[in-house]
């Protein structure tokens, strides 16, 4: 470690919290009004015929492996009785727990978290019973630690060892229950601990998982740990790092709980002060969870002595891969920042770290992971396993070189910054903000499942206040870029927050553009201007709605793939076209534009829909121009009814791909009088022969007879074409009947 890092760390840890990360005592033994479903109610101290009964009751206890629970006797070896099988009919019983959980606060460093203790199991160790150590998994949302409180029940053996950052605690229940009392502990959830074996006797506890409260705001004061926040600001300014790195916390998190107030003991200061020396030297600084990965060899431990390598298939056993370890072959590792904290600064993107970049005394990757996962044999591959440990981490970049940091990021990232400086307007470089915005390049904005939302965009241009910038070459890139995906609200502020002639040249870019999807947008913010009483905004839109002939001319409308746009643009311009109802070249250009191109499904599913739409649509010049286009259309389609083949000829397919195959089947398809035609051939040579009609559009139906070697590839010619023609003829029929009652 050099010096500048070791002198970071430890002025650092010279900053601590309240607590330990275990806490235990006893308290003096009251009724708990003990109920167990199918058991009687529990006295005090707990026999062993009443042992006996619960264990009825009971099954053996698993444990977490990675996604998994297991149940092992190796590993672990217990009974448990789910809480739902379990009540207190004593009603003091909750204000005794509200009780232990103050002492259980003080003694974690809690004291202005709230917690609760939410009762998961009884569980049972007999004489012999133990469980090896490992952390506990979370059990549900927020869940931080647990609690155990021990019952009344003679036994020796079975003390409980809580490890954390090189520190053990021993906890030893069997003197507190022997003496009829109710021995407690409690511990953070990352704690390695085990339950060593049961000498003699039966240890009976209540295993509550601790749940912090969901999005509680603490406001930590930490006056004490000014001068220390000092010196780290001292320090931090004298970095050279260029990049973001991480200091690490001293405690392992969950991605699903992490957050500012989810920290442990001495995480939680020294994370507060760490931030607040950032801002004092000039470093953005945000709580993320740094992940190390790492994937390699799987050794097996067989026995709980020995440990041994598969070989082979043949020794592969899906029980022992569960509790298999890593072995020295690593194939795969990384550290990444993947998941932030919700609360403070916006996020980055997934970051990845060296070691050089990351602060810390920790041995990064050594003991009990958060997760593993094994993977059994698979053939050829070797057996792997898989660790992940997460650490709490503060990672730090320099403000100077936030935007070229931000440069690199995803767009979400940039859009969320963009709304912190948004509401930090005071304290925001202007300058640097315009550079951000029309920075985004065509790689942000590609389409995605979540399309991103730009109204910040917008929010910060009105801020901005500046029709300079706006109608700069660069601003107008940007708004034809993000043009569609600026929503029509958006943009009515927008004309209506400047003068709409700056924004001239952007809308004719994307009238222009080869995306349909803004051609649409562009109809849907001239309709949202319709009823506007601004002379300028109405003078827009005419000159816009104007331009609209040209902009379909870019257009292929009746690509099937464009549809959906297209009966959008459609609908909106019927609307629109009251404005130019008696325009008679708009009129004609437009439907020029409009019919350019009528195959069969654009005409039903876009032109005669949208004229069908609205009773409104009869008035209109433009409607009645493309009612007489549609009729016309599907007269010349419906004129003549289909009738079925006279014969059973079919034409051969003209296709060079499957030329041996048309050849085979040439005199069946050509025969006026043959409908069923046997290929009795081998699987290859008759598959070939599925695959040429199967890709190819003709009247023939397949079915392979399987009697006999080689089976049969039975061909039998249908009328598939005919009822085909037949059902779109009669489809057309009853739409060109609609169409001229609505036209009458």
């Amino acid at each position: 470690m050099d010096t500048y890092n070791a002198e970071l760390l430890q002025t650092l840890n010279q900053i601590e919290g309240t607590g330990s990360f275990v806490v235990s005592g006893t308290k003096d033994f009251m009724p708990l009004g003990l109920a167990i479903k199918g058991v009687n109610e529990i006295s005090f101290p707990i026999t062993t015929t009443q042992v006996e009964t619960m264990i009825k009751v009971a099954h053996k206890a698993p444990f977490g492996k990675g996604s998994q629970t297991i149940v092992d006797p190796n590993v672990r070896s217990a009974w448990e009785i789910d809480a739902k099988n379990i009540s207190f009919l004593n009603k003091n019983w909750g204000k005794f727990l509200n009780t232990l959980l103050a002492e259980t606060k003080a003694g974690l460093g809690l004291e202005k978290q709230t917690i609760s203790a939410n009762l998961y199991k009884l569980l049972i160790y007999e004489t012999g019973d133990f469980f090896l150590p490992h952390k506990d998994s979370e059990k549900e949302a927020g869940m931080f630690g647990t609690l155990i409180i021990g019952l009344p029940s003679r036994h020796s053996g079975g003390s409980l060892l809580v490890r954390f950052n090189g520190e053990e605690e021993i906890i030893d229940f069997s003197d507190a229950e022997n003496d009829y009392k109710l021995p407690f502990t409690a511990f953070f959830a990352d704690c390695e601990h085990e339950i060593k074996p049961i000498t003699s006797g039966h240890r009976v506890c209540l295993v509550y998982n601790l749940v912090q409260k969901q999005n509680e705001k603490v406001l930590i004061q930490h006056a004490a740990n000014q001068e220390a926040i000092n010196d780290l600001a001292e320090i931090l300014s004298r970095s050279e790092a260029e990049f973001p790195f991480a200091v690490l916390l001293g405690h392992q998190y969950t991605p699903a709980n992490f957050s500012m107030e989810a920290l442990k003991l001495n995480d939680y200061p020294r994370a507060e002060a760490l931030m607040e020396a950032a801002e004092k030297a000039g470093f953005y600084a945000k709580l993320g969870l740094m992940t190390s990965y790492k994937m390699g060899d799987l050794e097996v431990e067989y026995s709980r002595s020995s440990r041994r390598r598969y070989r082979s298939y043949d020794e592969y056993d899906d029980d022992d891969a569960e509790n298999g370890v890593m072995g020295s072959e690593i194939y795969e590792e990384s550290i990444t920042i993947e998941h932030w904290a919700v609360d403070g600064l916006p996020p980055l993107s997934e970051i990845a770290l060296d070691e050089d970049d990351i602060i810390t005394d920790i041995e990064i990757g050594e003991g009990e992971p958060m997760e593993k996962e094994a993977e059994g044999y698979t053939g050829n591959a070797g057996m792997t396993i898989q660790y992940w440990y997460h650490y709490g981490a503060i990672v730090l970049w320099r403000k100077s070189n936030h935007f070229e940091i931000l440069d690199e990021q995803e767009i979400e990232v940039k859009l969320a910054w963009l709304t912190y400086y948004l509401n930090n307007w005071e304290t925001t470089d202007k300058k640097a903000v315009k550079k951000l915005i029309v920075d985004f390049d065509e790689n942000d904005l590609k389409d995605s499942r979540n399309p991103p939302d730009f109204s910040v965009v917008v929010a910060i241009l009105i801020k901005l206040n500046d029709e300079k910038f706006i109608e700069s070459e660069v601003c107008q890139t940007l708004l034809v870029r993000v043009f569609d995906k600026i929503s029509v609200e958006q943009w009515l502020q927008l004309l209506d927050a400047f003068d709409v002639a700056i924004f001239k040249s952007a809308f004719k870019a994307a009238g222009k553009s080869d995306k349909i999807s803004r051609v649409e947008h562009i109809t849907a913010i001239l309709k949202g201007l319709q009823n506007t009483d601004s002379k300028k905004t109405n003078t827009f839109l005419m000159k816009r709605l104007g331009n609209m002939p040209t902009f379909l001319s870019k257009q292929a409308l009746e690509k099937e793939d464009n549809n959906k746009h297209s009966k959008v643009i459609l609908d909106n311009l019927l609307q629109l076209s009251v404005l130019k109802n008696t325009d008679e070249s708009w009129l004609t250009d437009t439907v020029n534009n409009l019919v350019k191109a009528m195959p069969r499904k654009y005409v039903n599913d876009v032109l005669a829909d949208s004229l069908l739409a609205s009773k409104k649509n009869q008035d209109l010049n433009l409607a009645k121009h493309l009612f007489k286009i549609c009729q016309q259309d599907l007269t010349n389609r419906t004129i003549t009814k289909p009738t079925p083949p006279d014969t059973w000829t079919r034409e051969v397919p003209k296709d060079t791909y499957y030329t041996h195959e048309w050849e085979i089947i040439k005199p069946f398809l050509e025969s006026p009088t043959l409908q069923v035609f046997d290929y009795a051939r081998v699987q290859a040579v008759r598959s070939a022969m599925e695959s040429a009609i199967r890709n190819t559009t003709i009247d023939l139906k397949m079915e392979t007879l399987r009697k006999g070697s080689p089976h049969t590839l039975r061909l039998t010619k249908t009328q598939e074409a005919y009822h085909l023609d037949l059902k779109r003829w009669e489809v057309d029929m009853a739409l060109l009947k609609n169409l001229e009652a609505f036209y009458e």
